[in-house]
């Protein structure tokens, strides 16, 4: 009942001007009724059907083929064809009429069937012959026009594939060649048969890693319980087997071994200094020299190089030992095999690095070889498709078809058009009502929407922080202006508005703030973008974020991907530095990312209060534009994580409802508005919201 009185008031409010449309409509009716006269009517029957002679060659069947809806009816396309203004001069030029198209077009009525495939062509006319011609002619007509499109976009078609066929064939010439070059380059025969025998050599080589391992600890072991036993070295071994197997050098040992046995018997009865023992101490130290002399000839001619020579007396107590051949192959061989062992470890490990490297890449090889080969395919597959559509093409542009036939030709009628005079008052009677109802809603919607900024004020309350003028091209596009025109008055709202946004807010840190609106459509989002353009040119490094999910616009502005963005980062799939894009030096960009299906979600959860957190300490200043208020919650739980609102309202485009609405919900949440920004203002309505403050 509520709602019936609320309709009733309107009507009374809106009184006036919905009596002057009924009335107006109504007299225009009556008019109408006392002018009319009799007019004859002829018509005629078009069926639209798929043609039967591509149904039956299969050549050609789908060009220039009608579509049909699900009841069956023919496109409404044909009907809008049959009374297009083209048809109608034609047809008048070929009857020589002299009638201007736009009367013709009244006269003429072209409707379908309901439930068929069949249009029905009326014409009016006071001449019954005349009607019949023009009908008659312009189902004709249509006909040709319809052979002759048919055939146009037959050869258009066949026109385009022709082009298309070279490059086609020379994309799969590339494909196939990139294939063979990924083969020659990487010696890729069959990937699956190589990773199978690398794994299966990987294995023996890894058996024989063990095994020389366990021969080298062998040897190894061997050397020092020789070492252990009798208490010499290697190269003791070495000269002390040299020096036995020269003959030169046993006849001195063996000199130097009697003058010394023959000095301990003597100086068992003569001192040291007695000439006898001086004698014999002169003779021993020359045979010493002269082994010493013939040790190092021996070395040098058999080893080469002379290394740590020993003094004859260590010769003589080694071959006491018995330390000769066999000492020396037993040593020398277990060097020799531990030094060849270890040789041969190094060189497994090396072959075994390589086949573990040429493994590790063997899935990205696969990977690629079966990426190049999809593309062989894919391209091959197109290029077939091409060439059979070419083909067909040619035979289809030789056929003679309409998807149009007569069913019936017009007659000539032999009663004028008869109708009730007076039931053409019924529709002006009915019409005016509607329309005058119609016009009473019209009104009372229009007066609810916020006209100047004077009526958002009383209804905001908030502080005003600056008017944005209108684009130049007449609405407020998404684009960048203080970009394009630096030196325009747009881009110097934009300034302004920036300046009083830190103006008004100078008792609290205004560094990450929120940009929303009532409803959408109001420039929230070019604001956001310009607002930040400017603060960076201040040399403050910005941050824009794009934080409406819904329906992301910042990489529109921007020209820049949405691949990734806020909603990767949300979801822990990138991090902040791979998702920010960069403008210029002082401004970088954040796109909404991937759509996700809880944009809420993402937005309430802990990743963002981190990532607000992150970038608040990374950028001097931030900006986070968000979805409409009276669309999504997004803003108010936004709000709560940054320095406040800056509340986005254009004239025309907001209603006081939607204005109310959004007022409660800031105030129901307690988010901190920081200010308004009116948009889309010319000069003159900046002026006429100043006085109106003013007075």
């Amino acid at each position: 009942m509520e709602k019936h009185l609320q309709y009733w008031s309107i009507l009374k409010r809106r009184g006036l001007p919905a009596s002057i449309v009924f009335l107006t409509l109504l007299a225009l009716s009556v008019v109408k009724t006392v002018i009319e006269t009799p007019v004859y009517q002829a018509g005629g029957q078009l069926v639209l059907k798929k043609n039967a002679t591509s149904s039956l060659t299969g050549v050609g069947s789908q060009l220039g083929q009608l579509e049909s809806s699900v009841s069956g009816r023919p496109l409404a396309t044909e009907v809008a064809v049959l009374h297009s203004l083209p048809l109608a001069e034609k047809t008048i030029n070929t009857l020589a009429l002299d009638i201007k198209p736009t009367e013709f077009l009244k006269s003429l009525k072209v409707k379908n069937i309901e439930n068929t495939d069949i249009i029905e062509i009326y014409y009016t006319d006071k001449i019954p012959k005349r009607s019949v011609s023009i009908v008659n002619t312009l189902m004709k007509i249509y006909i040709e026009n319809d052979i002759n499109a048919n055939r146009k976009q037959t050869k258009s078609a066949r026109d385009f594939i022709a082009q298309q066929l070279p490059l086609s064939k020379a994309a799969l010439q590339t494909s196939e060649r990139r294939l063979q070059f990924f083969k020659q380059q990487h010696r890729v025969l069959d990937l699956k048969a190589e990773a199978a025998s690398s794994a299966s050599i990987l294995t023996g080589l890894e058996k024989q890693v063990a095994a020389t391992k366990s021969d080298l600890s062998s040897q190894t072991a061997r050397m020092q319980t020789i070492q252990k036993l009798f208490g010499v070295t290697l190269q003791d071994a070495i000269t002390a087997s040299f020096a036995g197997e020269s003959p030169s050098i046993n006849a001195v040992q063996e000199q130097l071994q009697d003058l010394q046995k023959k000095i301990a018997v003597v100086g068992l009865r003569l001192t040291d200094t007695h000439p006898t023992m001086i004698d014999l101490k002169e003779q021993e130290a020359v045979l010493k020299k002269e082994l010493e002399k013939r040790i190092e000839q021996s070395l040098i001619s058999k080893a080469g190089r002379l290394n740590n020579l020993q003094d004859p007396d260590r010769i003589l107590q080694l071959k006491t030992l018995g330390l000769q051949q066999e000492l020396l192959g037993q040593y020398a061989a277990a060097e020799a095999e531990r030094l060849s062992l270890q040789v041969r470890l190094k060189s497994l490990a090396q072959i075994i690095e390589s086949y573990k490297q040429r493994a590790n890449i063997l899935p990205q090889l696969e990977l690629q070889q079966r990426q190049l080969e999809r593309e062989i395919a894919a391209t091959e597959s197109s290029y077939q498709n091409l060439l059979a559509r070419y083909q067909e093409l040619q035979v289809a542009e030789n056929l003679q078809v309409s998807n149009a036939m007569i069913v019936a030709p017009a007659l000539i009628p032999s009663v004028p058009l008869t109708t009730d005079r007076y039931i053409n008052l019924l529709p002006g009677l009915i019409g005016g009502i509607v329309l005058g109802v119609v016009t009473a809603l019209v009104l009372e919607r229009l007066d609810k929407t916020i006209k100047n900024p004077k009526s958002a004020k009383d209804l905001l309350g908030y502080t005003f922080l600056g008017y944005i003028p209108p684009f130049p091209n007449g609405s407020f596009t998404p684009e960048v202006i203080v970009r394009k025109q630096p030196d325009s008055q747009i881009s110097e709202a934009f300034r302004m508005l920036q300046t009083n946004l830190r103006f008004f807010n100078a008792e609290q840190s205004v560094k990450v703030i929120v940009v929303s609106s009532a409803v959408p459509k109001e420039g929230k989002s070019t604001i956001a973008a310009n607002l930040a353009f400017s603060i960076s040119q201040l040399g403050r490094d910005v941050l824009l974020v794009d934080a409406d999910l819904r329906n992301p616009s910042q990489h529109k502005i921007w020209d820049i991907s949405n691949q990734a963005g806020l909603s990767n980062i949300l979801r822990s799939d990138l991090d902040v530095d791979q998702a920010v894009v960069e403008i210029t030096p002082n401004l970088k960009v954040i796109t909404a990312g991937q759509p996700n299906n809880n944009s809420a979600a993402l937005l309430d959860s802990s990743q963002m209060a981190v990532f607000v957190g992150q970038v608040a300490q990374r950028y001097d200043f931030v900006i986070i534009d968000t979805s409409p208020l009276t669309v999504a919650a997004d803003a108010t739980i936004l709000g709560k994580l940054v320095n406040g609102i800056l509340f986005v309202v254009r004239p025309k485009v907001v209603d006081s409802t939607s204005i109310s609405l959004s007022k409660e919900m800031l105030e129901k949440a307690d988010q901190n508005v920081l200010g308004v920004a009116i948009n889309g203002i010319s000069a003159n309505e900046q002026y006429s919201a100043y006085a109106a403050t003013t007075v």
